[in-house]
């Protein structure tokens, strides 16, 4: 058995991470987990929230925009629809995306369609704002 997590940080632009780690921590769509060695098998889905994984004592954080999550043999497969570092944040940008998509949702006679991505859109704005600093 290994003495690690195999991590893969997936998005459709580039792998973010591909190396050994010692836990990896990730908003479920049920809930937020926390995987450690010798994990059970485990797919699910990703919401908008914080991830971090943990190597040497030390912590790297991100913020993801939905995706999928595997867990098999010691291997963590992430694939997020968007990620970003923690430290990389727009928080103007994410405001403004916040407000346009909170203008959206308000609006009388939008169709199921433009309702379900204003609030994907809310979704990730509110999660970038609630885990960066002001």
């Amino acid at each position: 058995m290994a003495d690690f997590l195999h991590l893969s940080l997936v998005t459709p632009e580039k792998q973010l991470v591909g190396e050994d780690v010692d836990q990896v921590n990730v908003p479920g769509s049920e809930g937020d987990l926390g995987i450690l060695l010798g994990h059970a098998p485990l797919i699910t889905n990703l919401r908008p929230g914080p991830l971090s994984y943990e190597k040497g004592g030390a912590t790297t954080s991100f913020i993801v925009s939905g995706g999928y999550l595997e867990v098999t043999d010691n291997r963590v497969i992430i694939l997020a629809e968007s990620a970003e570092f923690l430290h990389e944040v727009d928080r103007e940008r994410a405001e403004k995306a916040k407000s346009k998509a909170e203008a959206i949702l308000l609006k009388t006679g939008i169709s199921e369609e433009e309702f379900k991505d204003a609030q994907d859109d809310l979704f990730r704005a509110v999660a970038r704002l609630e885990h960066t600093e002001k």
